[in-house]
């Protein structure tokens, strides 16, 4: 008789018990801190998906952190963090060599690291809903990078020099407020649907 493991897990309590398992970790409208987690994220040594969404409740949260710990899993591909009060951009996110998808949506932060250059497999890049108003010098050399998300920001600089040459999609939607000249710009300039 073949059983099959669970490798999905919605709660740290469920997963940590069998953390070897544990593939996709979703955590949904999150009530606390997750900063002191460390120890226990870093045994989902083959965690390929995590997914954080906060609650409401804890929006004005100060000194909100997510464990640094989560840098140190390799296998990892793709992390969606949605509305976790970030002040900052987390920057070990930028040592997690394995991820092809970023998405950090509903936040504060105002800018991305240099050093996200260093994620040379990303292939979508979502920063979105946040008062980011510069992109990182380091973007344009990112030849991985497919999709660029970066509806409801603050951003008015569209430099077609600051785009990677490979997008196939840039997503500006929500409150800015671009020239059209701009857009056309960018769009000529690159084969990719905006």
């Amino acid at each position: 008789m073949h059983f099959f493991k669970k490798t999905k897990f919605s709660s740290l309590s469920d997963a940590i018990q069998n953390p070897k398992n544990c593939k996709k970790l979703s955590l949904l409208f999150i009530k606390h801190n997750l900063k002191d987690k460390g120890a226990i994220f870093s045994q989902f040594i083959n965690l390929k998906v995590l997914e954080i969404q906060a609650d409401p409740t804890i929006y004005n949260l100060d000194d909100f952190e997510l464990p640094k710990e989560i840098a140190s899993l390799k296998k990892l591909k793709k992390i969606s963090l949605l509305n976790l009060p970030f002040k900052t951009f987390p920057e070990w996110i930028t040592t997690i060599k394995s991820l092809k998808y970023l998405m950090i949506r509903g936040n504060e932060i105002d800018s991305i690291p240099d050093s996200i250059g260093q994620l040379d497999n990303l292939k979508t890049l979502r920063v979105e809903n946040c008062r980011l108003n510069k992109l990182p010098s380091t973007l344009n050399k990112m030849q991985n990078l497919r999709i660029l998300g970066l509806s409801d920001t603050d951003l008015t600089d569209l430099s077609s020099d600051l785009f990677p040459n490979n997008l196939t999609e840039i997503n500006l939607s929500g409150r800015q407020k671009y020239e059209l000249h701009e857009l056309e710009k960018l769009k000529s300039n690159k084969k990719t649907k905006i």
